[in-house]
């Protein structure tokens, strides 16, 4: 009877334990793991590149078509990486929620750039503010695993691992 009390007390400290607030070590840990799960600094560099080209397609008035295939691309692969959320930290969750917003907003309103200056302007103004949030978003990444996150899209995997 007593190894039953010694093992439900033993149980109760394990589960005890589990519910304890994670430490510094182990929130490392995991957003290292979710970066390398997710690969998030190539789709960094992807978003980066797609609002680029969607950006210098619409300043060459490529026209309607190229503009609306710059304009997918970012835009799914905005939707992708929201698929990656969210992260193991709540904070860095929702500043890359409003990026990958915001991105998307941006690539709705580059549809119709080609042809309203009104749309150009809601563009460029979700992309930046869909980028600074990106910044910010990689910034806590970066502090939480500290060191720099490559967002080479042909260099690397998105990997971390020293």
């Amino acid at each position: 009877m007593r190894w039953i009390a010694a093992l439900c007390v033993g149980s109760a400290l394990t589960l005890a334990g589990c519910s304890s607030p994670s430490t510094p070590s182990s929130q490392q840990a995991q957003m290292k793991t979710w970066v390398n799960q997710t690969g998030f600094g190539p789709v960094v560099g992807t978003l980066e590149n797609d609002a680029r080209s969607a950006t210098q397609v619409l300043a060459s008035g490529a026209g309607v078509n190229a503009a609306h295939t710059v304009c997918a691309v970012l835009l799914l692969d905005a939707e992708n990486a929201n698929n990656n959320l969210p992260t193991p930290n709540q904070n860095t969750s929702m500043l890359l929620s409003k990026a990958y917003g915001d991105l998307g907003a941006a690539a709705t309103s580059c549809y119709r750039a080609p042809k309203s200056t009104s749309a150009q302007r809601a563009f460029l103004k979700n992309r930046n503010r869909g980028l600074a949030f990106l910044v910010e978003g990689q910034a806590t990444i970066e502090a939480a695993l500290g060191t720099p996150i490559s967002t080479s899209t042909t260099a690397d995997n998105g990997s971390t691992a020293q």
